[in-house]
């Protein structure tokens, strides 16, 4: 398995400047740049493949590529709403679609989803030794009636985090601010495999 590639980035933060304005009651537009920047560095220390929960908050595109076929390919980012498509790469560098009745997701207890083939689907005699496979994924909350669905305690969290760096505290209050976020987010961590 490859490291996973985004392909469409999300189409709004998880939170809003508005809302962590608010949060932190901020009145000033002097601060806005400054918040926006630590309002990014929050997500990308949750989401993503190097982020801490290993999972997308807002939905995006990803495509996670194997070099051999299995009955099983595990997706490494969730929570997964759809697969766009599976394709094989041959090795005369001939890309195939894999029909969509080829295959499905399976989600499992644990918020992992695979790519499931059919019993009985046979796999072409001439596919790459690299690179064979290439599932294109959403993954992520949706958007509804334009706003993020992202659950509320991630959204916490995320406004906890920029809180910290905004106010640059090393005090009790940004002590108890971090254990908050630890406790809002630990339920969503992915286990290691």
């Amino acid at each position: 398995m490859h490291r996973p590639v985004r392909v469409t980035a999300p189409l709004m933060m998880p939170v809003s400047l508005t809302e962590v304005k608010k949060a932190l009651r901020v009145d000033s537009a002097d601060d806005e740049d400054m918040l926006e920047n630590l309002i990014q560095s929050a997500v990308d220390h949750y989401e993503g493949w190097t982020g801490i929960l290993g999972i997308c908050l807002v939905e995006q595109t990803w495509r996670q590529t194997f070099d051999r076929y299995e009955q099983c390919l595990h997706l490494p980012l969730g929570p997964v709403t759809a697969v766009s498509g599976v394709k094989m790469l041959s090795n005369a560098g001939t890309e195939t679609i894999v029909e969509t009745e080829n295959y499905s997701i399976e989600t499992d207890a644990a918020g992992r989803s695979s790519v499931r083939f059919v019993d009985g689907f046979s796999v072409p005699n001439d596919v790459a030794q690299r690179s064979a496979i290439s599932v294109e994924y959403r993954a992520g909350w949706p958007i509804v009636d334009n706003k993020p669905t992202v659950p509320a305690d991630i959204r916490t969290a995320i406004i906890a985090r920029v809180q910290i760096g905004y106010e640059q505290t090393a005090t009790d209050a940004g002590q108890t601010i971090s254990n908050m976020e630890r406790a809002l987010i630990a339920k969503w961590r992915r286990p290691l495999l």
